[in-house]
Protein backbone atom coordinates (compact mmCIF):
# COMPACT_ATOMS: atom_id res chain seq x y z
CA UNK A 1 0.00 0.00 0.00
CA UNK A 2 3.09 2.43 0.90
CA UNK A 3 4.93 2.02 -2.39
CA UNK A 4 1.15 2.40 -4.13
CA UNK A 5 1.12 5.64 -2.75
CA UNK A 6 4.37 6.76 -3.55
CA UNK A 7 3.88 6.13 -7.29
CA UNK A 8 0.78 8.15 -7.14
CA UNK A 9 2.03 10.90 -5.66
CA UNK A 10 5.15 10.45 -7.71
CA UNK A 11 3.29 10.22 -10.97
CA UNK A 12 1.05 13.53 -9.78
CA UNK A 13 4.20 15.20 -9.44
CA UNK A 14 6.39 14.50 -12.31
CA UNK A 15 3.17 15.39 -14.76
CA UNK A 16 2.61 18.66 -12.72
CA UNK A 17 6.53 19.60 -13.24
CA UNK A 18 6.67 18.30 -16.53
CA UNK A 19 6.52 19.38 -20.01
CA UNK A 20 2.83 21.56 -20.17
CA UNK A 21 1.35 19.69 -23.22
CA UNK A 22 1.51 16.93 -21.10
CA UNK A 23 -0.31 18.36 -18.23
CA UNK A 24 -2.89 19.88 -20.42
CA UNK A 25 -3.32 16.47 -21.96
CA UNK A 26 -4.16 14.23 -18.65
CA UNK A 27 -5.47 17.23 -16.88
CA UNK A 28 -9.31 16.60 -18.40
CA UNK A 29 -8.68 12.79 -17.48
CA UNK A 30 -8.62 13.76 -13.69
CA UNK A 31 -10.95 16.16 -13.96
CA UNK A 32 -13.62 13.62 -15.26
CA UNK A 33 -12.39 10.97 -12.97
CA UNK A 34 -13.63 13.21 -9.82
CA UNK A 35 -16.65 14.40 -11.84
CA UNK A 36 -17.45 10.36 -12.28
CA UNK A 37 -16.90 9.96 -8.86
CA UNK A 38 -19.56 12.26 -7.56
CA UNK A 39 -22.11 10.90 -10.32
CA UNK A 40 -21.66 7.38 -8.72
CA UNK A 41 -22.02 8.14 -5.21
CA UNK A 42 -25.61 10.04 -6.51
CA UNK A 43 -26.36 7.51 -8.06
CA UNK A 44 -25.24 4.87 -5.36
CA UNK A 45 -27.45 6.56 -2.89
CA UNK A 46 -30.57 6.61 -4.80
CA UNK A 47 -30.39 3.12 -5.25
CA UNK A 48 -29.64 3.03 -1.32
CA UNK A 49 -32.90 4.60 -1.21
CA UNK A 50 -34.89 1.89 -3.30
CA UNK A 51 -33.18 -1.00 -2.23
CA UNK A 52 -33.82 -0.32 1.72
CA UNK A 53 -37.32 1.12 1.27
CA UNK A 54 -36.53 4.56 2.72
CA UNK A 55 -38.87 7.26 2.98
CA UNK A 56 -38.52 10.96 1.37
CA UNK A 57 -36.56 13.08 3.46
CA UNK A 58 -38.10 15.98 5.24
CA UNK A 59 -41.45 17.53 3.54
CA UNK A 60 -42.22 20.01 0.92
CA UNK A 61 -41.56 23.39 0.72
CA UNK A 62 -39.23 22.58 3.93
CA UNK A 63 -36.85 20.55 2.25
CA UNK A 64 -37.02 23.25 -0.72
CA UNK A 65 -36.05 25.97 1.46
CA UNK A 66 -32.68 24.33 2.98
CA UNK A 67 -32.17 22.97 -0.33
CA UNK A 68 -31.95 25.78 -2.98
CA UNK A 69 -29.23 27.88 -0.31
CA UNK A 70 -26.87 25.18 0.41
CA UNK A 71 -27.14 24.31 -3.27
CA UNK A 72 -25.89 28.38 -4.63
CA UNK A 73 -23.51 28.61 -1.28
CA UNK A 74 -21.62 25.17 -2.43
CA UNK A 75 -21.57 26.35 -5.93
CA UNK A 76 -20.08 29.85 -5.40
CA UNK A 77 -17.68 28.68 -3.02
CA UNK A 78 -16.44 26.02 -5.65
CA UNK A 79 -16.50 28.72 -8.36
CA UNK A 80 -14.77 30.99 -6.23
CA UNK A 81 -12.25 28.22 -4.91
CA UNK A 82 -11.33 27.63 -8.81
CA UNK A 83 -11.20 30.87 -9.85
CA UNK A 84 -8.20 31.46 -7.91
CA UNK A 85 -6.43 29.15 -9.79
CA UNK A 86 -7.60 30.09 -13.06
CA UNK A 87 -5.93 33.57 -11.71
CA UNK A 88 -3.03 31.70 -10.93
CA UNK A 89 -2.35 30.68 -14.18
CA UNK A 90 -3.35 26.69 -13.58
CA UNK A 91 -6.15 24.52 -12.22
CA UNK A 92 -7.65 22.88 -9.80
CA UNK A 93 -6.69 19.10 -10.87
CA UNK A 94 -3.20 18.08 -9.36
CA UNK A 95 -1.98 17.06 -12.74
CA UNK A 96 -2.11 20.64 -14.32
CA UNK A 97 -1.63 23.36 -10.94
CA UNK A 98 -0.53 26.44 -11.13
CA UNK A 99 3.59 27.31 -10.63
CA UNK A 100 2.94 28.47 -7.23
CA UNK A 101 1.12 28.22 -4.19
CA UNK A 102 -2.73 29.77 -4.07
CA UNK A 103 -3.93 31.29 -0.74
CA UNK A 104 -6.23 33.83 -1.97
CA UNK A 105 -9.94 33.85 -1.67
CA UNK A 106 -11.16 31.40 0.57
CA UNK A 107 -7.98 29.71 0.22
CA UNK A 108 -6.85 31.96 3.45
CA UNK A 109 -9.00 30.95 5.55
CA UNK A 110 -8.74 26.62 4.91
CA UNK A 111 -6.96 24.59 3.00
CA UNK A 112 -9.51 22.53 0.63
CA UNK A 113 -12.35 25.25 0.15
CA UNK A 114 -13.35 23.22 -2.99
CA UNK A 115 -14.61 20.67 -1.02
CA UNK A 116 -16.31 22.65 1.34
CA UNK A 117 -18.74 23.62 -1.81
CA UNK A 118 -18.87 20.00 -2.77
CA UNK A 119 -20.27 19.50 0.54
CA UNK A 120 -22.64 21.73 0.58
CA UNK A 121 -23.90 21.16 -2.77
CA UNK A 122 -23.82 17.14 -2.14
CA UNK A 123 -26.15 18.28 0.95
CA UNK A 124 -28.33 20.34 -0.50
CA UNK A 125 -28.96 18.03 -4.11
CA UNK A 126 -29.97 14.74 -1.07
CA UNK A 127 -32.77 17.76 0.51
CA UNK A 128 -33.64 18.26 -2.47
CA UNK A 129 -34.09 14.76 -3.60
CA UNK A 130 -35.45 14.12 -0.19
CA UNK A 131 -32.85 11.26 0.16
CA UNK A 132 -31.89 10.15 3.42
CA UNK A 133 -28.91 7.88 1.78
CA UNK A 134 -27.85 10.95 0.12
CA UNK A 135 -27.51 13.53 3.00
CA UNK A 136 -27.27 11.48 5.78
CA UNK A 137 -24.40 8.46 4.36
CA UNK A 138 -22.87 8.40 1.20
CA UNK A 139 -21.74 12.17 1.47
CA UNK A 140 -20.31 12.23 4.88
CA UNK A 141 -18.73 9.14 3.25
CA UNK A 142 -17.24 10.62 0.23
CA UNK A 143 -16.32 13.83 1.87
CA UNK A 144 -14.20 11.65 4.10
CA UNK A 145 -12.78 9.61 1.64
CA UNK A 146 -12.11 12.57 0.08
CA UNK A 147 -10.34 14.24 2.57
CA UNK A 148 -8.51 11.11 3.00
CA UNK A 149 -7.11 11.34 -0.50
CA UNK A 150 -5.99 15.08 -0.22
CA UNK A 151 -3.72 14.35 3.68
CA UNK A 152 -2.69 10.80 1.84
CA UNK A 153 -2.06 11.64 -1.84
CA UNK A 154 -1.94 15.65 -2.71
CA UNK A 155 -0.61 17.03 0.47
CA UNK A 156 2.55 15.42 0.39
CA UNK A 157 3.05 15.87 -3.10
CA UNK A 158 2.20 19.53 -2.47
CA UNK A 159 5.19 19.74 0.12
CA UNK A 160 7.71 17.86 -2.33
CA UNK A 161 6.93 20.42 -5.32
CA UNK A 162 6.05 23.84 -3.23
CA UNK A 163 8.35 23.07 0.12
CA UNK A 164 8.52 25.12 3.44
CA UNK A 165 5.91 27.63 1.43
CA UNK A 166 3.64 25.04 1.76
CA UNK A 167 4.90 23.43 5.21
CA UNK A 168 3.84 26.82 6.83
CA UNK A 169 0.70 27.30 5.18
CA UNK A 170 -0.76 23.49 6.50
CA UNK A 171 0.66 25.22 10.16
CA UNK A 172 -1.49 27.80 9.95
CA UNK A 173 -4.36 27.59 7.79
CA UNK A 174 -6.91 24.39 9.06
CA UNK A 175 -8.24 21.87 6.09
CA UNK A 176 -12.14 22.49 5.76
CA UNK A 177 -13.13 24.47 8.68
CA UNK A 178 -12.05 27.88 9.65
CA UNK A 179 -11.03 28.82 13.13
CA UNK A 180 -13.52 30.29 15.27
CA UNK A 181 -12.70 33.98 14.40
CA UNK A 182 -16.03 36.28 13.86
CA UNK A 183 -14.80 37.84 10.13
CA UNK A 184 -13.66 34.46 9.39
CA UNK A 185 -17.01 32.97 10.21
CA UNK A 186 -19.25 35.31 8.66
CA UNK A 187 -17.12 35.09 5.55
CA UNK A 188 -17.68 30.94 5.80
CA UNK A 189 -21.16 31.41 6.42
CA UNK A 190 -22.28 33.52 3.26
CA UNK A 191 -20.12 32.54 0.48
CA UNK A 192 -23.23 33.27 -1.82
CA UNK A 193 -22.17 37.28 -1.24
CA UNK A 194 -18.49 37.15 -1.99
CA UNK A 195 -19.32 41.01 -3.58
CA UNK A 196 -19.04 42.36 0.00
CA UNK A 197 -15.58 39.92 1.22
CA UNK A 198 -14.19 43.25 0.93
CA UNK A 199 -16.00 45.33 3.40
CA UNK A 200 -14.92 42.59 6.16
CA UNK A 201 -11.46 43.69 7.38
CA UNK A 202 -9.33 42.05 9.88
CA UNK A 203 -8.23 44.11 12.96
CA UNK A 204 -5.52 45.91 12.45
CA UNK A 205 -2.12 45.74 13.75
CA UNK A 206 -1.93 45.45 17.57
CA UNK A 207 0.92 47.94 17.57
CA UNK A 208 1.12 48.92 21.05
CA UNK A 209 1.66 45.24 21.78
CA UNK A 210 5.47 45.97 20.59
CA UNK A 211 8.60 46.02 22.93
CA UNK A 212 10.97 48.52 21.86
CA UNK A 213 14.50 49.63 23.38
CA UNK A 214 13.71 53.19 25.21
CA UNK A 215 12.60 56.33 22.79
CA UNK A 216 11.92 54.00 19.77
CA UNK A 217 8.50 54.01 18.57
CA UNK A 218 6.23 52.35 15.94
CA UNK A 219 3.64 53.85 13.62
CA UNK A 220 1.91 51.90 10.72
CA UNK A 221 3.27 53.03 7.24
CA UNK A 222 0.80 51.52 4.82
CA UNK A 223 -1.51 48.76 5.52
CA UNK A 224 -3.46 46.43 2.70
CA UNK A 225 -0.66 45.17 1.09
CA UNK A 226 -1.27 41.63 0.89
CA UNK A 227 1.94 39.39 1.59
CA UNK A 228 4.21 42.15 1.89
CA UNK A 229 7.90 41.01 1.42
CA UNK A 230 10.98 42.49 0.30
CA UNK A 231 11.17 46.05 -0.09
CA UNK A 232 13.47 48.44 -2.43
CA UNK A 233 13.48 52.23 -2.21
CA UNK A 234 12.49 53.33 -5.69
CA UNK A 235 12.01 57.04 -6.57
CA UNK A 236 11.77 59.75 -4.02
CA UNK A 237 8.49 58.62 -2.22
CA UNK A 238 8.42 55.68 -3.72
CA UNK A 239 8.64 52.31 -2.12
CA UNK A 240 8.56 48.94 -3.86
CA UNK A 241 7.31 45.89 -2.28
CA UNK A 242 7.48 42.10 -3.53
CA UNK A 243 5.29 39.11 -2.66
CA UNK A 244 5.41 35.32 -2.71
CA UNK A 245 2.33 33.05 -3.35
CA UNK A 246 0.41 36.37 -4.06
CA UNK A 247 2.40 37.22 -7.09
CA UNK A 248 2.38 40.70 -6.90
CA UNK A 249 4.28 43.41 -6.70
CA UNK A 250 3.53 46.81 -5.05
CA UNK A 251 4.63 50.30 -5.54
CA UNK A 252 3.86 52.63 -1.69
CA UNK A 253 3.68 55.85 -2.41
CA UNK A 254 4.12 58.61 0.54
CA UNK A 255 3.48 62.01 -1.81
CA UNK A 256 3.54 64.47 0.43
CA UNK A 257 6.79 63.36 2.62
CA UNK A 258 4.78 63.21 5.82
CA UNK A 259 6.25 59.74 6.48
CA UNK A 260 3.26 57.56 5.67
CA UNK A 261 1.82 56.42 2.67
CA UNK A 262 -0.86 57.39 0.47
CA UNK A 263 -1.22 54.94 -2.20
CA UNK A 264 -0.51 51.07 -2.59
CA UNK A 265 -0.72 50.32 -6.51
CA UNK A 266 -0.35 46.77 -7.76
CA UNK A 267 2.56 47.40 -10.68
CA UNK A 268 2.49 43.64 -11.58
CA UNK A 269 0.54 40.80 -10.78
CA UNK A 270 0.29 36.95 -12.01
CA UNK A 271 4.12 36.22 -11.29
CA UNK A 272 5.92 33.53 -9.86
CA UNK A 273 6.57 34.33 -6.33
CA UNK A 274 8.09 37.71 -7.30
CA UNK A 275 9.57 37.70 -3.78
CA UNK A 276 13.01 39.95 -4.16
CA UNK A 277 12.83 43.84 -5.80
CA UNK A 278 15.23 46.31 -6.53
CA UNK A 279 15.89 49.36 -8.35
CA UNK A 280 18.58 50.78 -10.41
CA UNK A 281 18.84 53.29 -13.00
CA UNK A 282 15.30 54.19 -13.06
CA UNK A 283 14.12 50.58 -13.73
CA UNK A 284 12.69 48.17 -11.34
CA UNK A 285 14.10 44.52 -11.08
CA UNK A 286 12.12 41.76 -9.71
CA UNK A 287 12.81 38.25 -9.25
CA UNK A 288 10.90 35.22 -9.73
CA UNK A 289 11.66 31.31 -9.22
CA UNK A 290 13.61 30.96 -12.18
CA UNK A 291 13.72 34.48 -14.23
CA UNK A 292 14.78 38.00 -13.47
CA UNK A 293 12.63 40.72 -14.43
CA UNK A 294 12.91 44.54 -15.53
CA UNK A 295 10.29 47.04 -15.55
CA UNK A 296 12.12 49.88 -17.74
CA UNK A 297 11.29 53.75 -16.56
CA UNK A 298 8.95 52.55 -13.89
CA UNK A 299 8.90 56.19 -12.03
CA UNK A 300 6.66 57.57 -14.47
CA UNK A 301 4.42 54.31 -15.80
CA UNK A 302 3.41 53.67 -12.01
CA UNK A 303 0.15 54.08 -13.39
CA UNK A 304 0.02 52.02 -16.73
CA UNK A 305 3.37 49.88 -16.17
CA UNK A 306 5.51 48.76 -19.25
CA UNK A 307 5.76 44.61 -20.07
CA UNK A 308 8.55 43.41 -18.45
CA UNK A 309 12.19 42.42 -19.97
CA UNK A 310 13.33 39.27 -19.33
CA UNK A 311 17.03 40.29 -17.97
CA UNK A 312 17.94 36.52 -17.32
CA UNK A 313 16.23 32.73 -17.19
CA UNK A 314 19.39 31.10 -15.60
CA UNK A 315 17.51 29.81 -12.73
CA UNK A 316 16.26 26.60 -11.85
CA UNK A 317 12.13 26.12 -11.82
CA UNK A 318 12.21 24.65 -8.38
CA UNK A 319 9.40 26.04 -5.98
CA UNK A 320 11.23 24.84 -2.42
CA UNK A 321 12.77 27.80 -1.41
CA UNK A 322 12.77 29.35 -5.19
CA UNK A 323 11.53 32.89 -3.63
CA UNK A 324 14.66 34.89 -4.35
CA UNK A 325 16.20 37.92 -2.72
CA UNK A 326 18.24 40.34 -4.72
CA UNK A 327 20.33 43.18 -4.63
CA UNK A 328 22.73 45.20 -6.53
CA UNK A 329 26.23 45.16 -4.61
CA UNK A 330 28.64 47.97 -4.50
CA UNK A 331 30.22 46.52 -7.42
CA UNK A 332 27.17 47.28 -10.02
CA UNK A 333 26.31 43.46 -9.82
CA UNK A 334 22.90 42.12 -9.54
CA UNK A 335 23.67 39.30 -6.54
CA UNK A 336 21.08 36.27 -7.07
CA UNK A 337 20.36 33.27 -4.35
CA UNK A 338 19.15 30.08 -5.56
CA UNK A 339 17.71 27.89 -2.30
CA UNK A 340 18.18 24.57 -1.97
CA UNK A 341 15.37 22.68 -3.56
CA UNK A 342 14.62 20.68 -0.19
CA UNK A 343 15.03 20.78 3.27
CA UNK A 344 18.57 18.88 3.31
CA UNK A 345 20.17 17.02 -0.16
CA UNK A 346 23.23 17.31 -2.09
CA UNK A 347 22.66 18.41 -5.80
CA UNK A 348 25.38 18.01 -8.68
CA UNK A 349 24.21 20.93 -10.55
CA UNK A 350 26.32 24.11 -8.18
CA UNK A 351 23.61 26.69 -8.63
CA UNK A 352 21.65 25.35 -5.87
CA UNK A 353 22.48 26.21 -2.31
CA UNK A 354 24.67 29.49 -3.43
CA UNK A 355 24.74 33.25 -4.01
CA UNK A 356 25.05 33.79 -7.66
CA UNK A 357 25.33 37.41 -9.82
CA UNK A 358 25.58 38.87 -12.73
CA UNK A 359 25.65 41.95 -14.75
CA UNK A 360 22.94 44.18 -14.42
CA UNK A 361 21.55 43.06 -18.08
CA UNK A 362 22.08 39.15 -16.99
CA UNK A 363 25.20 38.99 -18.67
CA UNK A 364 28.33 36.45 -17.33
CA UNK A 365 26.65 34.80 -14.02
CA UNK A 366 28.52 33.43 -11.62
CA UNK A 367 28.67 31.57 -8.39
CA UNK A 368 30.18 34.00 -6.01
CA UNK A 369 29.62 31.88 -2.39
CA UNK A 370 28.34 27.92 -1.64
CA UNK A 371 27.14 25.86 0.69
CA UNK A 372 23.74 28.58 1.54
CA UNK A 373 20.92 26.55 2.45
CA UNK A 374 17.98 29.89 1.69
CA UNK A 375 19.05 33.02 2.18
CA UNK A 376 16.37 35.56 1.49
CA UNK A 377 17.91 38.67 2.76
CA UNK A 378 21.81 40.51 2.40
CA UNK A 379 23.74 43.58 2.81
CA UNK A 380 27.25 45.08 1.97
CA UNK A 381 29.34 46.49 5.09
CA UNK A 382 29.19 50.37 4.63
CA UNK A 383 33.08 50.64 5.27
CA UNK A 384 34.62 47.41 4.12
CA UNK A 385 32.28 46.61 1.08
CA UNK A 386 31.65 43.08 2.40
CA UNK A 387 28.69 40.81 1.51
CA UNK A 388 27.10 39.57 4.71
CA UNK A 389 23.88 37.42 4.64
CA UNK A 390 21.42 35.69 7.04
CA UNK A 391 21.03 31.67 6.15
CA UNK A 392 18.05 29.17 7.43
CA UNK A 393 19.01 26.52 9.23
CA UNK A 394 17.41 22.45 8.30
CA UNK A 395 14.33 21.54 9.87
CA UNK A 396 13.81 18.58 11.52
CA UNK A 397 17.10 18.78 13.98
CA UNK A 398 14.82 19.02 16.94
CA UNK A 399 13.45 22.26 18.78
CA UNK A 400 16.93 23.91 19.02
CA UNK A 401 19.54 22.92 16.38
CA UNK A 402 20.85 23.85 13.78
CA UNK A 403 21.34 27.69 14.41
CA UNK A 404 19.89 30.17 11.84
CA UNK A 405 23.39 32.57 10.98
CA UNK A 406 24.20 35.41 9.97
CA UNK A 407 27.36 35.10 7.14
CA UNK A 408 29.99 36.91 6.36
CA UNK A 409 31.43 36.64 2.57
CA UNK A 410 34.86 39.07 2.41
CA UNK A 411 35.61 36.86 -1.55
CA UNK A 412 33.86 35.16 -3.95
CA UNK A 413 34.55 31.12 -3.58
CA UNK A 414 34.00 30.25 -0.21
CA UNK A 415 31.57 27.39 0.89
CA UNK A 416 29.46 28.02 4.14
CA UNK A 417 28.70 24.16 5.02
CA UNK A 418 25.55 23.19 3.46
CA UNK A 419 24.58 20.59 3.60
CA UNK A 420 27.35 18.83 4.76
CA UNK A 421 27.05 21.45 8.26
CA UNK A 422 25.04 23.67 10.23
CA UNK A 423 26.77 25.76 11.92
CA UNK A 424 29.23 24.00 13.82
CA UNK A 425 26.88 20.81 13.93
CA UNK A 426 27.82 17.87 11.22
CA UNK A 427 24.91 16.26 9.51
CA UNK A 428 24.09 13.00 10.28
CA UNK A 429 23.29 11.80 6.31
CA UNK A 430 25.96 14.05 4.15
CA UNK A 431 28.48 14.96 7.08
CA UNK A 432 29.48 11.53 7.33
CA UNK A 433 33.96 11.86 6.91
CA UNK A 434 33.70 15.64 6.71
CA UNK A 435 34.90 18.26 9.29
CA UNK A 436 32.98 21.86 9.87
CA UNK A 437 36.38 23.14 9.77
CA UNK A 438 36.44 22.82 6.28
CA UNK A 439 33.93 25.42 5.94
CA UNK A 440 33.50 29.18 6.44
CA UNK A 441 31.75 29.51 9.96
CA UNK A 442 28.98 31.63 10.58
CA UNK A 443 30.02 34.97 11.71
CA UNK A 444 27.10 34.47 14.98
CA UNK A 445 24.96 32.15 15.38
CA UNK A 446 21.01 33.33 15.33
CA UNK A 447 18.07 31.44 17.43
CA UNK A 448 17.14 28.14 15.86
CA UNK A 449 14.28 27.86 13.65
CA UNK A 450 14.01 31.91 13.43
CA UNK A 451 13.41 31.85 10.40
CA UNK A 452 16.26 34.91 10.09
CA UNK A 453 15.35 36.80 6.61
CA UNK A 454 15.40 40.32 5.81
CA UNK A 455 18.97 42.03 7.29
CA UNK A 456 20.28 45.77 6.66
CA UNK A 457 23.41 47.84 8.07
CA UNK A 458 22.02 50.68 9.43
CA UNK A 459 23.40 53.83 8.37
CA UNK A 460 21.20 56.58 9.29
CA UNK A 461 21.93 59.54 11.65
CA UNK A 462 18.09 59.46 13.42
CA UNK A 463 19.02 56.39 15.46
CA UNK A 464 21.69 56.89 18.53
CA UNK A 465 25.23 56.69 17.58
CA UNK A 466 25.92 53.01 18.91
CA UNK A 467 23.28 51.59 16.42
CA UNK A 468 25.49 52.39 13.68
CA UNK A 469 26.78 50.22 11.08
CA UNK A 470 25.39 47.49 13.09
CA UNK A 471 22.83 44.69 11.97
CA UNK A 472 19.38 44.39 12.03
CA UNK A 473 17.53 41.02 10.70
CA UNK A 474 13.93 40.41 10.45
CA UNK A 475 13.18 36.96 12.48
CA UNK A 476 9.76 36.02 10.20
CA UNK A 477 9.35 32.99 13.02
CA UNK A 478 9.14 29.25 13.39
CA UNK A 479 6.93 27.23 11.76
CA UNK A 480 7.39 23.41 13.10
CA UNK A 481 9.12 24.29 16.48
CA UNK A 482 7.27 22.90 19.39
CA UNK A 483 7.27 26.50 21.34
CA UNK A 484 7.34 29.26 18.47
CA UNK A 485 10.29 31.40 18.44
CA UNK A 486 11.21 34.60 16.56
CA UNK A 487 8.70 36.70 15.29
CA UNK A 488 10.81 39.66 16.12
CA UNK A 489 13.27 42.20 14.54
CA UNK A 490 16.69 41.51 16.01
CA UNK A 491 20.24 43.52 16.34
CA UNK A 492 23.67 41.83 15.95
CA UNK A 493 26.33 44.36 17.57
CA UNK A 494 29.64 44.63 15.67
CA UNK A 495 33.07 45.55 16.44
CA UNK A 496 34.79 46.03 13.33
CA UNK A 497 34.48 42.84 11.04
CA UNK A 498 33.59 40.64 14.21
CA UNK A 499 30.05 39.88 15.11
CA UNK A 500 30.17 40.21 18.98
CA UNK A 501 26.30 39.93 20.77
CA UNK A 502 22.59 38.71 19.33
CA UNK A 503 19.83 41.05 21.13
CA UNK A 504 16.16 41.41 20.55
CA UNK A 505 15.67 44.98 19.19
CA UNK A 506 11.37 44.96 18.65
CA UNK A 507 9.06 42.03 19.72
CA UNK A 508 5.30 41.45 20.48
CA UNK A 509 4.49 39.95 16.96
CA UNK A 510 4.35 36.39 19.01
CA UNK A 511 1.77 36.06 21.89
CA UNK A 512 2.52 32.79 23.43
CA UNK A 513 1.76 30.38 20.93
CA UNK A 514 -0.27 32.57 18.33
CA UNK A 515 1.17 35.22 16.19
CA UNK A 516 -0.46 38.53 14.41
CA UNK A 517 2.32 39.48 12.54
CA UNK A 518 5.61 38.00 10.73
CA UNK A 519 8.23 40.33 9.98
CA UNK A 520 10.07 39.53 6.71
CA UNK A 521 12.44 42.37 5.25
CA UNK A 522 13.77 45.92 7.16
CA UNK A 523 15.08 48.85 4.90
CA UNK A 524 16.47 52.01 6.15
CA UNK A 525 15.23 55.40 5.12
CA UNK A 526 16.28 58.41 3.65
CA UNK A 527 15.29 60.37 7.03
CA UNK A 528 17.08 57.52 9.24
CA UNK A 529 13.68 55.13 10.23
CA UNK A 530 13.21 51.82 9.85
CA UNK A 531 10.76 49.77 7.83
CA UNK A 532 9.65 46.68 8.45
CA UNK A 533 7.37 44.27 6.35
CA UNK A 534 4.76 42.16 7.24
CA UNK A 535 3.50 39.52 5.17
CA UNK A 536 1.17 37.79 7.95
CA UNK A 537 -0.80 41.42 8.74
CA UNK A 538 -0.48 42.48 5.29
CA UNK A 539 1.68 46.15 6.66
CA UNK A 540 4.75 47.55 6.59
CA UNK A 541 5.62 49.49 9.82
CA UNK A 542 7.94 52.50 10.22
CA UNK A 543 10.19 52.64 13.45
CA UNK A 544 12.25 55.81 14.29
CA UNK A 545 13.95 57.09 17.60
CA UNK A 546 12.67 60.40 19.32
CA UNK A 547 13.54 61.38 22.70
Amino acid sequence: MTSLRESIIDFIYRTATGPAPVRKRLAPLGGAFFLGSVLLVIAAALAADRLLALPPLGSWPGSLLFALPLLGAGGVLWLWSAAQFVRAKGTPIPLDPPPRLVQEGPYRHVRNPMLGGVFLMLLGLGLLMRSWSLACVFTPLFILAALLEFKLIEEPELERRLGDAYREYRVRTPMLIPRPRPSRLLLWALPVLPAIMPTLKAPGPALETIKLPPGFRIELYASKIEGARSMALGPEGVLFVGTRSEGKVYAVIDKNGDQKADEVITVARGLNMPNGVAYRDGALYVAEVSRILRFDDIAGRLYNPPKPVIVSKAFPKDQHHGWKYIAFGPDGLLYVPVGAPCNVCEKKDGRYASIMRMRPDGRDPEIFASGVRNTVGFDWHPETGELWFTDNGRDWMGDDQPPDELNRAPKKGLHFGFPYCHGDILDSSYGRNRDCGEFTPPSIKLGPHVAALGMKFYTGRQFPAQYRNQVFIAEHGSWNRSKPVGYRITLVRLDGSQAVRYETFAEGWLDGISAWGRPVDVLVMPDGALLVSDDRAGAIYRIYYKE
